[in-house]
């Protein structure tokens, strides 16, 4: 029978570890295996993959046939593998474990095998049954990177903080496009897409040059403050904020956001950092518990819809969602945001019109459909970087965007960046 395997204690005593003790017991038990690299082929932008040439090295040294299929996509070149002592071939046959980043086609699954990968279906994604299906029938053991967990029950691979950098350059292009469409040139025109950029410091000056226009006052009066709230407290969280604060800046508490929405200067960016006990309370009007959170999240609301979300122009969500969890927003809260605010304050004419509302974005890099987020019904791509998303129908549209919404499927965009700084996908990092 296949297996989903959960968190084990074994798990991550199997995981690569920098002691002697440890090297020595890798190289005994792992002597004379065959380990298969597969091509990701889920998205002509996936250019990631799970062991870069230097770990590939290590396992050749261990005594481990390393099989890696020909991919000109891949971030790390081919002669690289081939130099660290890879086999280059497209039959993976012979090897008993095939790992790879993301979910692998059905008829390319081989029977009896074992296969590590991120399958989407540990929250019976329902675009992702017929896989698992496919799985129990060819006999596949799978372990899911989303299950793999150190003895504490944290998660040992999962999002971590390139997916907030990669996330925060992109949502300030968007920034910079949505404000156009309003009728407002402002210095975000200068941000690209992360992957036009070669690396993450060529990203970062852009956004440095755009940070010195505003601190120049050279941003729109009639659009007055913009807001920045980020959600959690993790690695995807801190990543974001690492880019966001190339920007002029200042954070300030939930309770000041109304103030400075409002009131606020118009040469910095204002920033709030949105932890649990922040928006959580006890459905019974109790405070908020970590550990019973921990426990029991069914007993709790969140009120982040009404104390926080409308004094936001851009919303960063980096938190890790469960199908018990309270959710940030949900549709009804989107017909909410989406009202007009009453600024009567600021400088308008025909030429220079106030904001329709204050809520201009949302970059959800949790990446959970109907999760979190509950009007994010799909990710977005880099073919398609945005949903344009109207709250009264509830449904993207093409016309007329009232919200902008960005939510990566994977981190694929910064593949690039990654590779460049030598980190690799097997990083443990985790967003809260």
């Amino acid at each position: 029978m296949s297996h989903v395997l959960s968190a084990a204690p074994a798990v991550a005593r199997c995981l690569p570890s920098h002691s002697a003790s440890a090297r020595r017991w890798i190289s005994r038990n792992v002597r004379g295996r065959v380990l298969a690299i597969r091509r990701e082929d889920q998205s002509v932008w996936e250019r990631r993959a799970p062991l870069g040439p230097s770990q590939v090295r290590q396992l050749v040294k261990d005594g481990v046939k390393v099989i890696v299929q020909p991919s000109n996509r891949r971030a790390y070149p081919m002669q690289a593998y081939q130099n660290a002592g890879a086999k280059i071939q497209e039959d993976i046959s012979e090897a008993p474990v095939v790992i790879g980043v993301k979910q692998v086609p059905i008829d390319q699954l081989i029977p009896n095998r074992t296969y590590c990968f991120f399958s989407h279906t540990i929250k019976a994604q329902e675009a992702n049954m017929p896989l698992l299906d496919a799985i129990l029938e060819k006999n596949i053991r799978l372990i899911d990177y989303e299950r793999m967990c150190d003895e504490r029950g944290q998660r040992v691979v999962a999002f971590g903080k390139y997916a907030g950098v990669a996330g925060m350059i992109n949502i300030l292009n968007g920034l910079g496009l949505r404000l156009l469409a309003l009728g407002h040139h402002t210095p975000f025109m200068h941000i690209g897409p992360a992957h036009n950029y070669r690396n993450t410091e060529m990203a970062r000056q852009a956004i440095r040059d755009t940070g010195y226009e505003i601190s120049l006052g050279m941003m729109p009066k009639s659009i007055g403050p913009l807001t920045f709230v980020f959600t959690g407290t993790g690695n995807v969280s801190q990543g974001a904020q690492e880019i966001f604060q190339d920007l002029p800046h200042e954070y300030v508490s939930p309770q000041a956001l109304k103030k400075v929405s409002e009131h606020g200067s118009l040469n910095k960016m204002y920033a709030c950092e949105v932890s649990r006990q922040d928006h959580l309370v006890r459905k019974d009007g109790g405070k908020y518990d970590a550990v019973e959170y921990e426990e029991h999240p069914e007993r709790y609301i969140s009120v982040f819809a009404h104390k926080i979300a409308p004094y936001a122009s851009v919303i960063v969500n980096g938190i890790y969602w469960a199908v018990n969890s309270p959710k940030l927003l949900t549709i009804p809260d989107a017909k909410y945001l989406l009202q007009p605010v009453y600024t009567p304050w600021l400088p308008t004419s025909i030429g220079s019109p106030a904001l329709p509302h204050r809520m201009l974005a949302i970059c959800d890099i949790s990446a959970d459909p109907g999760g979190s987020i509950e009007f994010m019904s799909e990710c977005t791509t880099i073919d398609t970087p945005f949903c344009l998303y109207d709250a009264n129908q509830n449904k993207d549209t093409n016309r007329s965007p009232l919200m902008i919404i960005l939510s990566p499927a994977s981190t694929s965009s910064n593949s690039a960046l990654k590779s460049l700084q030598k980190s690799s996908f097997s990083s443990s990092s985790q967003p809260t």
